[in-house]
């Protein structure tokens, strides 16, 4: 990781070759990130959300004057200290432990997604059993609606109403006269 100091008294980080340079999708701070942090997840030390490092290619060129570096992840750091101790392999081994880094951090994220998907299903599960006992009351229902119409109906044809003259209901009438029902006057 090549750090270059900070100008005095100032927020603004010289961004080098070797340095991502991106913008907090939530708050909008310029991050600053060492190029092996490619793909990782760091906190945003403005808002602390979990914020995924762009490729290189889609990250900006020239820093803003307020651009904060990101805290370097134990992987950068344990790769810093290999490079540092003049191991053999340097670049083999520095690209094999951010590698590494990137595996654990796809698979926290894959197990995350699946527990989410799982907690989903679970919800889906529930709304369609919930919509089975529905459906089961809804039929039991109708079916003793049916049975109730069927019985008014069998009463009401006991008086075998003549369907020839008219039927007024809820007034007292002989038999052979007629009242006009007058609505709304």
């Amino acid at each position: 990781m090549s750090k270059q100091p900070t100008k005095a008294k100032s927020d603004e980080i010289v961004v080098t070759n070797q340095d991502i340079l991106f913008d907090c999708p939530s708050c909008g701070k310029s991050l600053v990130v060492d190029v092996s942090a490619e793909g990782m997840i760091v906190d945003c030390p403005q808002c602390r959300t979990n914020v995924i490092v762009p490729p290189r290619s889609a990250a900006r060129t020239e820093p803003p004057a307020s651009a904060v570096r990101a805290a370097p992840s134990k992987e950068e750091a344990k790769s810093a200290e290999e490079a540092r101790l003049g191991a053999t392999d340097v670049p083999a081994q520095k690209r094999l432990a951010v590698l590494a880094g990137q595996l654990k951090e796809i698979q926290a994220q894959r197990g995350e997604v699946t527990g989410r998907i799982a907690a989903r299903l679970n919800e889906v599960n529930r709304d369609l059993v919930m919509l089975a006992r529905l459906e089961t009351s809804q039929q039991q229902t109708l079916s003793e609606w049916n049975n109730l119409v069927e019985k008014i109906s069998n009463a009401s044809h006991v008086d075998e109403v003549d369907a020839s003259k008219p039927v007024v209901i809820g007034s007292s009438v002989d038999k052979g006269s007629r009242t006009r029902v007058s609505f709304g006057e």
